[in-house]
């Protein structure tokens, strides 16, 4: 009898290891929490164990997908990790969570895709799962915890921006400021202008070269050359030749200590002769033209080569002007009474 019941219990331990050595014929999912209860904030892990036939291909969780459940918040996302090959495919995964809801968080079933060993593509889930999320407890004797400072954020050079600006543009307007005092001190200083004399006589000489009364434009000749000469009375006399009369310049002329007596009967006829020319339409004869520019150029060397005007005396009472004989050359007395019209319109 004892041994028929050892060859009863033999025959039954060789049919039973082969089936304790089978695989899965199918994958089979399965969630498990740390813990069905948390106070609200407090982390905790969740696992997933993952079994299948050998040759299976299973897929993790797409990632963020725990933080797209009402109430769940995951805030680590571990990876599909193997855990063995033989005889079976194990498969294991993590995830950190937590929840800030109180009250009972439900977790559904977590989808998982696998492709089986014939190609054939499915998915396996888990079981869902329940977690209470308790909130804290608050007696009466409880004191009010301080608020806590707030979090300041180190500060990075990007910060200082506005500061980097400002440098910048100072920088640049120092620059330019800096570059045009410099420009400044290294410009030479303008020259000087020239003398009245040296003036006058350049443009003597250019009215010369234009050869006008040659050319039949004796009004044109006669009326730069009156110019030439009162602006050279301006520049070296400090009159106002170029809105006096012929009178007027020659009493005004005739007032200073530095402008000689005898010159002064011979400015006022060269002066005549010109308004005669301008104002009476008078024809002087063709060898006055030459002699009254060599006349003015004389006048304008002896008086430029003097020294600087002196200060003028207080003025005085305008005397009558004296009788002005004109030269030979010149026209004839019939003309003067034109002469005294030009200049009273002048006047």
């Amino acid at each position: 009898m004892p041994q028929r019941l050892f060859l009863l219990l033999l025959l039954l331990a060789n049919q039973l290891l082969p089936a304790q050595q089978a695989t899965n014929d199918r994958v089979l999912a399965r969630a498990e929490l740390a813990t069905n209860s948390i106070e609200i904030g407090d982390q905790l892990w969740l696992e997933v164990s993952i079994s299948a036939p050998p040759g299976t291909t299973v897929s993790g969780l797409p990632a963020g997908y725990l933080n797209t459940l009402p109430g769940l918040e995951a805030l680590q996302e571990k990876d599909l990790n193997t855990v063995a090959k033989t005889p079976e495919l194990l498969l294991q995964q993590r995830f950190l969570v937590t929840s800030f809801d109180t009250g009972y968080i439900a977790i559904p079933p977590l989808p998982y895709v696998f492709q089986a060993a014939n190609g054939q593509l499915d998915t396996a889930f888990t079981n869902d799962l329940l977690l209470h999320v308790r909130a804290f407890p608050v007696g009466e004797d409880d004191e009010l915890r301080p608020i806590k400072p707030i979090i300041e954020e180190p500060l990075n050079w990007l910060d200082f921006w506005p500061l980097y600006l400002a440098i910048a543009l100072g920088a640049i307007g120092y620059t330019v400021w800096f570059n045009r005092k410099r420009r400044q001190r290294l410009a030479p200083p303008p020259p000087p202008p020239p003398p009245a004399h040296v003036v006058a006589i350049r443009e003597l000489d250019e009215l010369e070269k234009k050869e006008l009364w040659q050319q039949e434009r004796t009004k044109d000749y006669y009326s730069e050359l009156t110019r030439i000469l009162r602006e050279y009375l301006e520049g070296r006399f400090d009159v106002q030749a170029m809105e006096m009369t012929t009178r007027q310049i020659t009493t005004a002329l005739e007032r200073r200590m530095d402008f000689a007596q005898e010159q002064s009967s011979e400015l006022s006829q060269l002066l005549q002769l010109s308004d005669l020319v301008k104002f009476a339409k008078a024809r002087p004869a063709v060898e006055l033209h030459a002699e009254g520019l060599r006349r003015v150029r004389e006048f304008v060397q002896e008086t430029g080569e003097r020294a600087a005007p002196a200060a003028e005396p207080a003025p005085v009472a305008v005397p009558a002007p004296p009788t002005v004989v004109a030269p030979a050359s010149a026209p004839t007395a019939a003309s003067e009474p034109a002469i005294a019209n030009a200049q009273s319109e002048e006047e």
